[in-house]
């Protein structure tokens, strides 16, 4: 595992069965977007809801 990319060699072998839609990160459900921005504040430019710790 690397500290920069906190990946290993098993979890990279497996990155062709997860989602890598480029939207993943945006809400999916009619409340979600909502919920996220309650939590987390505004997302930013590029739609990514990071809260105030980033």
């Amino acid at each position: 595992m690397t500290p920069q990319m906190r990946t290993d060699a098993n979890e990279m072998s497996n990155m062709d069965k997860v989602d890598v839609h480029p939207d993943v990160h945006r809400p999916t459900e009619t409340d979600e977007e909502k919920i996220l921005s309650d939590l987390y504040g505004e997302p930013d430019a590029e739609g990514t809801y990071q809260g105030e710790d980033v």
